[in-house]
């Protein structure tokens, strides 16, 4: 029965990214009647990080203050039995089965994995719904309890600025000159709208998962090392033009935030103790940031 379960379940997940290239070539919109919303995201990072070398002389110390700032265009591309973000505990691999599958799993308990024994034991099933087609209704998957919300590819689907202030100072020996302290400042900003594909792409990979039976959300935002232009002032000892919004960290993730279901508006928040790291001078020296994450979707 995992067999069955599981491909049922891997079918319907793989549905939420459907082959629409036919229907675009001929001009349709293969979305335009789907779910549309706005997701807004503020994410604000703070941290700092000092090394102090063996000499107990010279060390390095980095301050940091960062912001993100991003408005998505988000859609529900097809309706699925499953999440694509764990919800409620549910995910793609454990969604709630139809009646008719749990009663189909039961049957094929006591064969244990014997194929023959599987066989005859589907067979006997398959008779017992022929026999009875309302009975067939409780196979169909439910495909109105789970939403899910990706990023509106049909157009640019993002919108807003990543900002960089980062403040350095230390104490520096440059032989023959004795120790001296210095301090720079390391500052940009980006327009991702202004932005490539390649880069929109990385600033759209951002899913929402709404358990509508439960009333729970779930949010997962992908692909925060998004390089940003810097400008460098005092005594930086880089010559750096740009630096990733975020190191060692792939991805955020919120889970189970309290919705109403039927409400057009929803909003929350997340707290990352550990939310990666930002570095100077090739990770000479690490500051570790802690993360705010606020959410606001509405639908359209």
């Amino acid at each position: 029965m995992r067999k069955i379960s599981y491909l049922t379940r891997a079918l319907a997940f793989a549905c939420l990214y459907p082959l629409t290239v036919g229907a675009q070539e001929s001009g349709r919109d293969p979305f335009a009647g789907a779910p549309k919303g706005r997701l807004f995201l503020t994410i604000e990072l703070k941290g700092s990080g000092r090394k102090d070398l063996p000499n107990k002389v010279e060390w390095y110390r980095l301050t940091s203050n960062r912001k993100l700032e991003l408005e998505l265009a988000m859609l529900v591309p097809v309706k699925s039995p499953v999440p694509i973000v764990k919800v409620g505990g549910s995910d793609k691999d454990n969604a709630p089965m139809p009646a008719g599958l749990a009663a189909m799993a039961k049957i094929l308990e006591p064969c244990k994995g014997d194929e023959e024994c599987q066989r005859k034991a589907m067979m006997a099933y398959g008779q017992q719904l022929m026999a009875n087609p309302q009975a067939l209704g409780a196979m169909k998957q439910d495909d109105t309890r789970f939403e899910n919300w990706v990023a509106d590819r049909r157009g640019p689907c993002a919108k807003g600025t990543l900002i960089v202030e980062d403040e350095g100072d230390g104490m520096n020996i440059s032989p023959p000159n004795p120790a001296k302290p210095y301090k720079f400042r390391r500052s940009g900003r980006l327009d991702l709208l202004a932005q490539d594909m390649e880069m929109m792409d990385r600033a759209c990979q951002t899913e929402i998962s709404v358990d509508r039976q439960s009333g729970l959300l779930s949010l997962r935002i992908n692909h925060l090392n998004i390089p940003v232009p810097v400008q460098m002032s005092g005594q930086a000892y880089t010559f750096e033009k740009s630096v990733l919004f975020l190191e060692g960290r792939s991805k955020f993730e919120i889970f189970d935030q309290k919705v109403d279901a039927g409400a057009s508006s929803w909003m929350g928040q997340g707290r990352f103790d550990k939310a990666g790291s930002v570095s100077h001078n090739s990770g000479q020296t690490v500051a570790p940031m802690s993360a705010t994450l606020t959410w606001r979707f509405e639908r359209s």
